[in-house]
């Protein structure tokens, strides 16, 4: 487990909520770390034809998800409670849109990455896992506050960079496209892992009247929802 975590099995203070729910839930988010792509991408070379499509599907699919997460960015933040909130949370929203979404785009379709055609990438269907995961953030950015709407994105966040660092020490090909173009990347990103689990400290008044029962199937379900938009990778659509 990565160095922004609490030990699991330790003492963990009440308003660290992200590594609380972590530590009571390891039944789920270690299927998520593990998970069957996970572990393919750790043991396949690079010329495994299989596991590269899988990834390109993946790219596709997070490429749709990453659009619908400016939708749900905007929802958060017509619940911002003052102006600098509301200027994060659109600051958010516009860096979505305008360099999260077009990167992820540019992996799946430039040639010296994933090399997708651009006609394949929008022409491909969208997965239910992918509509699903889209579905559930929406409606936890509508029916939740600003802040507890963040506990959707939670589980990827955290598990992106938990999986990248444990695969830039484990995966026996580091010559491979998901290893250059995914694991290298997410593994930079401890910083804003632990940036959310501050957050959750920071905001503890707007999330601590809860019910915990409730935070738990928040962040269950989005685990959930990581599991399966990797099985997709499993049985990946048309690339050509």
């Amino acid at each position: 487990m990565s160095d922004n975590y609490i030990n699991p099995t330790g003492d963990i203070p009440e308003e660290d909520l992200v590594n609380r729910l972590i530590r009571d839930n390891q039944d789920l988010w270690n299927q998520l770390l593990n998970n069957d792509f996970v572990q393919a991408m750790r043991i396949a070379s690079a010329d495994n034809q299989p596991v590269l499509n899988g990834f390109k599907w993946y790219m596709i699919q997070d490429f749709f998800y990453c659009v619908q997460v400016v939708a749900y960015n905007a929802d958060r933040a017509a619940k911002a409670p003052n102006p600098k909130v509301y200027a994060d949370l659109t600051k958010a929203l516009s860096s979505t849109l305008s360099h999260v979404a077009p990167s992820i785009l540019k992996v799946c379709t430039d040639a010296d990455k994933l090399n997708i055609p651009d006609t394949v990438v929008f022409a491909a269907k969208r997965e239910e896992a992918t509509e699903r995961y889209s579905k559930f953030i929406g409606d936890i950015a509508e029916d939740e506050n600003w802040v507890v709407s963040l506990l959707a994105q939670v589980p990827g966040y955290q598990s992106y960079f938990t999986i990248s660092h444990d695969l830039q020490e484990s995966a026996l090909d580091k010559d491979t496209a998901w290893y250059k173009l995914w694991v290298i990347d997410n593994a930079k990103h401890q910083k804003s892992t632990v940036n959310q689990v501050e957050f959750f400290k920071a905001n503890y008044e707007s999330w601590k009247d809860i019910p915990y029962e409730k935070l738990t199937k928040i962040f269950r379900q989005g685990c959930q929802c990581e599991i399966d938009l990797w099985a997709i990778a499993l049985k990946p659509g048309p690339l050509k």
